[in-house]
């Protein structure tokens, strides 16, 4: 598993912050805390809760919007929101949620690709960003499947900036920002076209019986790729993300 590049810093134009969007906030923080251990801060009006590990910002949770489904999803930072939503729109894309203010003064939309992939982009405002990488429990990895290589390359590389690398011998796609790997993409796959999230676990087979008492849903597996042990589950609100735990886990 590639690792994200997690800091006090977040470059513009990367991923930096995951959020899942929920009908019932209350049982999403009681699923999560569960499953990852997170701890939330306590609710200030209608800001998104705060999901910590270690006292760290781990992930947003957040109530659905009118009539988008419950999602985990990425935010990539930017340096304006309204000229982001112009040059999506300019490379095919489309504005999901035009920007909003955020509880951190920063503003946030949800936009599409291409390919009709949603996913967010943020400012960062003061107080953003996922500050932890390497505990059980954090955000590792973010992973796009996307129909073809050329349409994303196209789309991604013209608003953001992002480069495509080979990975020799392996069945997907590097990510790279100035050189820096920031997330990977897999085409053609079996899934449906989405950004993956994927949280790092001690064992994957102990999470996938976790999962399903607590009334989620293993999507696929338990099962194994080089060096990982993973599992793809739904919370109880429908909301998929990925988990993986390392073989000497």
């Amino acid at each position: 598993m590639m690792q994200m590049s997690h800091g006090s810093t977040h470059p513009t134009g990367a991923p930096f912050w995951i959020e899942t969007l929920q009908p019932s906030v209350s049982d999403a923080v009681d699923f999560y805390t569960e499953v990852f251990g997170w701890t939330v801060d306590p609710a200030e009006g209608d800001r998104a809760l705060v999901a910590r590990l270690g006292g760290h910002r781990a992930a947003g949770i957040c109530a659905c919007p009118e009539s988008v489904p419950p999602a985990w999803l990425i935010h990539v930072r930017v340096g304006d929101v309204d000229d982001t939503i112009a040059e999506a729109l300019a490379a095919g894309g489309a504005c999901l949620l035009p920007s909003l203010e955020r509880g951190t003064g920063g503003r946030a939309a949800v936009l599409a690709d291409s390919s009709g992939i949603p996913f967010c982009v943020n400012d960062g405002g003061v107080a953003e960003g996922v500050e932890t990488s390497s505990q059980l429990g954090a955000w590792s990895m973010a992973s796009l499947h996307a129909p073809d290589r050329e349409s994303a390359q196209a789309f991604y590389g013209s608003v953001f900036g992002w480069r495509l690398e080979d990975v020799p011998g392996a069945p997907f796609f590097r990510w790279s920002l100035n050189g820096r790997g920031i997330g990977l993409l897999s085409v053609g796959a079996d899934a449906p076209p989405h950004w993956a999230v994927n949280i790092s676990i001690a064992d994957a087979d102990t999470t996938a019986e976790l999962v399903e008492s607590l009334g989620g849903t293993v999507i696929l597996g338990p099962f194994d790729t080089e060096g990982h042990r993973n599992v793809v589950i739904a919370d109880p609100a429908g909301a998929v993300l990925a988990c993986s735990a390392s073989s000497g886990s």
